[in-house]
């Protein structure tokens, strides 16, 4: 038997022989604590500790007396069986050990409340800063990860990177905007452009035109000084909308042609696996003239997360072609090009009619809309307004 295994128990034994309680005053000037003494005919039973079970039977040796164990309690007999296969408490050991040298690991990431494309851009950025499963994190490349995170991303208001335990966690707060209001300069407000005014929206300044009155382009529509009672001047930086009803005029001219580039019908799906120290390197997707898609899968096992992941790429070959519009297509093509300049120009247009005329040469389709829309024609300075031709 294994002492060792035998130390973590409790036995109980019988002693026979001749003069068997003489037994008891030898193994106690040796310092053995007994317990539950019974007497018998020809001996007496006791229970001891399994540390000293091998002085007990020297001292039945040297008296003359046997020793006989009736029982054992205790983890001593689990204990000897795992001793007999060593390979079990030296695993046990190892993995112990690994999790301990691997704990600077990252095993998981854990984005908390993020979800759908707020999770993917944060992912992307942390790959752009070597911070993905499977990697050693160290407490300067977590700070610069945060760091990017909180300068490029305008999603969150705050962001921390914490690492524990092979474990990496996100805690965000959404991003909130003020906006703050620019002192408004001294300066008036003129037409950019011809119209009928239907409405007065000046938030300073005075205005200089009604609702009903018929304005051209660079007219005054309000004013930053006025004179008081006494005829000093009264500044006040003037701005606000001031809403017209206007009739403008577009020309777009679109090319039967286009170069440009354009999807094959050629492309593929790549997996690429990276645990700690390696990469799929034969699994790289084409970066020239492609279209690409990129996606980071943690891998599991079950419920158990393992320190690695696959960086899944779904790309699409393109290549420089020439395309041919029918006429069909270069008059729409074009009447959204007239339209693309209207909203360039008067952002908030609201549309109420239009004209068109599209006409056909050798260069491509040529498409002219007259609007009639609504729209602020408040700018400041002096402009001189033309129509777009």
């Amino acid at each position: 038997m294994n002492k060792g295994a035998w130390a973590a128990d409790r036995f109980i034994f019988r002693v026979t022989g001749p003069y068997a309680l003489r037994f008891l005053g030898t193994a106690g000037a040796q310092g053995i604590r007994l317990a539950r003494l019974h007497r018998e005919k020809d001996g007496f039973t006791a229970t001891a500790f399994g540390v000293d079970r091998a002085a007990l039977y020297r001292i039945a040796a040297q008296g003359g007396w046997q020793l006989e164990v009736l029982g054992r309690r205790g983890p001593g007999r689990w204990l000897e069986r795992l001793l007999d296969r060593p390979g079990l408490p030296a695993g046990m050991v190892l993995f112990c050990c690994l999790i301990r040298l691997l704990e600077g690991l990252v095993w998981t990431i854990d984005f908390g409340e993020l979800e759908g494309e707020q999770q993917m851009r944060l992912r992307t950025l942390l790959v752009s800063c070597g911070v993905r499963e499977g990697v050693f994190l160290n407490d300067d490349t977590l700070q610069t990860a945060q760091n990017e995170a909180l300068r490029q991303s305008d999603l969150f208001g705050w962001i921390s990177l914490n690492f524990a335990g092979g474990r990496l966690w996100v805690e965000t707060t959404d991003a909130e905007y003020q906006t703050i209001r620019q002192e408004t300069p001294p300066a008036p407000l003129y037409a950019k452009t011809e119209g009928v005014i239907i409405a007065i929206e000046a938030e300073s300044g005075f205005a200089a035109v009604e609702v009903g009155q018929q304005v051209a382009a660079g007219d005054l529509l309000v004013d930053a000084v006025r004179l008081d009672r006494s005829g000093e001047a009264v500044l006040q930086g003037a701005s606000g909308r001031i809403v017209a009803r206007v009739e403008k005029s577009y020309t777009t001219l679109q090319p039967y042609t286009w170069t440009g580039p354009v999807l094959t019908g050629a492309g593929d799906t790549v997996y690429q696996w990276f645990w700690p120290g390696w990469s799929d390197t034969a699994a790289e997707p084409p970066t020239e003239n492609v279209l690409t898609i990129e996606r980071w899968i943690p891998l599991r096992l079950g419920r158990i997360c393992l320190p690695g992941c696959i960086r899944q790429t779904n790309w699409w070959q393109q290549r420089e072609e020439t395309i041919v519009y029918t006429a069909e297509q270069a008059q729409a093509l074009a009447r959204r090009s007239c339209r693309a300049r209207l909203y360039e120009e008067f952002p908030d247009a609201v549309i109420e009619s239009e004209q068109r005329n599209v006409s056909a040469t050798e260069e491509g389709a040529m498409c002219t809309i007259r609007y009639v829309f609504c729209a602020d024609i408040a700018s400041a300075g002096d402009p001189v307004g033309t129509e777009s031709q």
